[in-house]
């Protein structure tokens, strides 16, 4: 029988249009004579979709789940099925949406299905990385493979915005503010890369008649939780070289317990490859051998945690596996369990190290004596000149594992053992044959030469590496500069000569004290008394550490990272004097916005009072006392503007100068909203508050915050078209808590939202708008002081919100 064919429409996240892109595909299959059947739909609810369904049924109520058992009986042409990466109902013949599709299409019924970017298997792991969770459905990659066709449904963010912001996504109520952030932040865009670049991938696929000339990719799975991130990596460059993906772990034949691998292997079958498990006592040669003999192009492994004293004992895979990989290209991936890289010091006592020293003096003692004792029992049988080659050997072979000190030792303990135990007489250093002399001087000279050569030879490649690492570093350094240069040059600087603290101190002008610039390490110097290390680096700023005593070679690169921090101050001084320079600007423009706004806004207030004052103090008229009552709610509505204008610019003028020192503690939301929605009086009552069951706490200043939400709220209730039309939503995003301010009136537009948050700018200042349009600009620069973030979007439907996120309070904080 012939295989149904399945056609995919593919978008980034829901609402981009590939249900409408698969109805109107049926609807021309229905044209062209086809029987279409609706399998499973969901419209939710949107206009545009259902016209399209109503071309293709009468049914106002699709069906929501798959009934396969219908399907079977009526065997249509094409089968219209929606979100292969549904989970069907218990009662269900299978557990998921696209298992039912793959046994209709075994039966020859052709499907047209969508598909979300975030629901394909391999690529699991980033969508957790951009929208911070893990999708709870997934389709194997081996059945979208198989798909004949998947076509694109694409849109740009701005156009899902304004979907969304219209009401053609989600209506007002549907929309919780979780969801908003996937359309409003970068989530949606990188979904969109995240999908472009597979849909690349698959269309540099080659066809299945050339699957055998294909490259191979061999993952190595070790079942540590960092596999699967390993595996689907490993999935993703095999669809970008259009290779086999196989998968393998290495079983010891005498090991008890292996890891417990089954969930790794079956990721590497939902993502299109196959699993082996192969048995061997050499990990690494194993992994070679078996990546050789299935014609391997790429080996991926995956970081380990282990120690260095574990490595030392038992050496490093990924070492053996790079040495003796060949033509295999070997990816290492950096996993979270793995730890920070470890870089060896650039300095050590010996050209080989302590350890290597060591053990060469062991092998000195041993294989002389052992030699010794050995030629003993045959010295009337072999030649003095035989006995010294014996001896020259194990000379050469002390020399290359322990350096100079151990060969020269063996090269002179050498002759002296030669001469008291086979040289005649015996037991003595006395010579009687003078051709014994010349054969023991030459011994040593080819000794002490042979030992000298085989340390050059070692400090000449600890020279090379050396040169490399010292190469890598100053590659390192020059860098990108990111946010904070001095404590990243400081930091590199650390862990590039093993040194326990590194910081970089200023002596104080005025008290002449040494004062910390920046740190690194454990107990950084706060002194250059306390320090191993230090090196100026300006007239008044020195480099210093503890912990090792640095070579003149590390100097040589010491002087780099001291320009580098030279380079890194100046570029500080400088940002700060550009820094000041733009604080005066921004001084002048606020004052001469003050003054322009103040002009109309405190006199129009100030006039009213004086004209109320003025009609009450006349003795002439006898006001009754309807009037004067309305004189003097007149004279408390303008004190009370007055008053905000005032202390609204007193926080504008505390926020300009920078000396708002917010008291961030824990903050119950439960405390601060009542307070605030309290302070706006009785119109603030109609404000619908959602708040989850269990709210999180916040970390915030309560009387800042409190201004913020005050300000926000009387800002929507101003600029809503009728009560209870502004709701304030709360809700957990990651670390953050987020607090959304939602209006349905006039909003505005993206271009002019940076605007209204600077100081003085209203939108059209019209004389008839009332405030300094300060409300805002206060509310974000609160916001700021607090070590949070406002922005302002669009509301479903119609209107503004505003978004306050704050970082969450840790669990236990006090």
């Amino acid at each position: 029988m012939r295989r149904g064919e399945l056609r995919i429409y593919l978008g980034a996240t829901t609402g981009v249009g590939k249900t409408y892109a698969m109805l109107d595909e049926a609807c021309r299959r229905r044209e062209r004579g086809a029987d279409v059947m609706i399998g499973c739909i969901d419209t939710h609810g949107r206009p545009s979709t259902i016209t399209q369904l109503r071309r293709l049924t009468d049914d106002q109520h699709p069906p929501l789940v798959l009934d396969i058992d219908a399907v079977r009986a009526r065997r249509p042409a094409v089968l219209v099925v929606d979100d292969l990466a549904r989970r069907q109902p218990p009662s269900a013949s299978y557990r998921h949406r696209w298992q039912e599709v793959d046994a209709l299409l075994a039966e020859g019924i052709d499907v047209i299905s969508t598909l979300d970017v975030s629901s394909i298997e391999s690529l699991a792991d980033s969508i957790e990385r951009i929208t911070g969770t893990a999708p709870s459905e997934v389709v194997p990659d081996e059945f979208i493979t198989h798909a004949d066709q998947v076509q694109l449904v694409d849109i740009t963010p701005e156009a899902i915005r304004r979907r969304v912001a219209h009401g053609n996504v989600y209506g007002p109520e549907e929309l919780d503010p979780a969801t908003a952030d996937l359309f409003s932040g970068e989530s949606f865009a990188q979904l969109r890369a995240l999908m472009l670049r597979w849909m690349s991938d698959r269309l540099t696929a080659r066809p299945d008649d050339a699957r055998e000339a294909r490259e191979c990719v061999v993952v190595a799975i070790t079942g540590a939780a960092s596999s699967d991130a390993v595996v689907r990596r490993a999935a993703r460059l095999a669809q970008r070289s259009r290779a086999r993906l196989i998968g393998v772990t290495v079983a010891a034949a005498a090991a008890p317990n292996d890891p417990d691998t089954s969930a790794s292997a079956a990721l590497v079958r939902d993502v299109g490859g196959t699993f082996h498990r192969i048995q061997g006592h050499d990990v690494a040669a194993s992994l070679v051998e078996f990546a050789e003999a299935h014609g391997a192009t790429q080996l991926v492994l995956g970081t380990s945690a282990r120690t260095r004293l574990d490595e030392w004992r038992r050496g490093s895979v990924i070492d053996r596996v790079l040495r003796s990989a060949g033509r295999i290209d070997v990816h290492v991936i950096s996993t979270p369990t793995s730890g920070r890289r470890h870089r060896p010091p650039l300095a050590t006592a010996s050209p080989l190290g302590p350890r290597r020293q060591l053990l060469g003096f062991a092998v000195a003692v041993l294989a002389l004596l052992l030699t010794t004792v050995l030629l003993v029992q045959v010295r009337t049988t072999v030649g003095e000149s035989t006995s010294l080659a014996v001896y020259l050997l194990v000379v050469v072979a002390v020399s290359a594992i322990g350096g100079l000190a151990p060969g020269l030792s063996a090269a002179v303990m050498a002759p002296l053992l030669a001469n008291w135990f086979l040289i005649a007489p015996y037991h003595t250093f006395r010579i009687a044959d003078r051709s014994h002399v010349v054969e023991l001087l030459v011994f040593v000279a080819v000794a002490v030469a042979v030992s000298s050569f085989v340390s050059i030879s070692a400090r000449r490649a600890l020279e090379a590496e050396r040169a490399r690492r010292e190469a890598t570093i100053l590659a390192e350094l020059a860098g990108p500069v990111g946010s904070d240069p001095l404590d990243r040059i400081v930091d590199h600087l650390r862990t590039s000569f093993s040194l326990n603290g590194v910081a970089l101190l200023r002596r104080d002008s005025e008290t002449a004290d040494w004062v910390r610039l920046a740190a690194a390490g454990n107990h950084p110097p706060a002194h250059p008394d306390a320090a191993d290390v230090t090196e100026p680096v300006d007239d008044d700023v020195l480099l210093v550490a503890t912990g090792g005593v640095l070579t003149a070679d590390d100097h040589r690169v010491l002087g780099s990272f001291v320009q580098q921090l030279r380079l890194a101050i100046e570029q500080q001084r400088l940002s700060e004097t550009a820094a000041r320079a733009e604080v005066l600007d921004r001084a002048d423009e606020l004052r001469t916005a003050m003054l322009r706004a103040v002009s109309h806004d405190l006199r129009t207030p100030l006039a009213g009072i004086k004209a109320s004052v003025s009609s009450l103090r006349q003795h002439d008229v006898e006001w009754p006392p309807e009037v004067r009552d309305e004189f003097l709610e007149a004279i408390e509505d303008d004190t009370d503007r007055l008053t905000a204008i005032v202390t609204n610019l007193l926080d504008l003028s505390r926020l300009q100068a920078g000396v708002l020192r917010p008291s961030l503690r824990p903050v119950a939301l439960e405390e601060v909203i009542p307070a605030a929605l309290h302070s706006l009086g009785a119109g603030a009552e109609a404000v619908r508050v959602e708040l989850p069951d269990q709210p999180d706490d916040l970390v915030a200043d309560p009387a800042l915050l409190e201004r913020v939400v005050a300000n926000l709220v009387g800002n929507a209730l101003t600029w809503s078209p009728a009560e209870g039309s502004v709701r304030l939503a709360v809700h957990r995003r990651g670390d953050s808590i987020q607090v959304h301010v939602v209006d349905h009136g006039p909003g505005i537009r993206p271009a002019q939202r940076a605007q209204v948050l600077q100081p003085f700018h209203r939108l059209g200042d019209g004389a008839h708008q009332p405030g300094l349009g300060l409300g805002l600009a206060i509310a974000d620069g609160l916001t700021a002081a607090m070590g949070g973030h406002l922005e302002l979007r669009d509301t479903p439907g119609g209107g503004l919100t505003a978004v306050i996120t704050l970082p969450r309070a840790s669990e236990g904080a006090a």
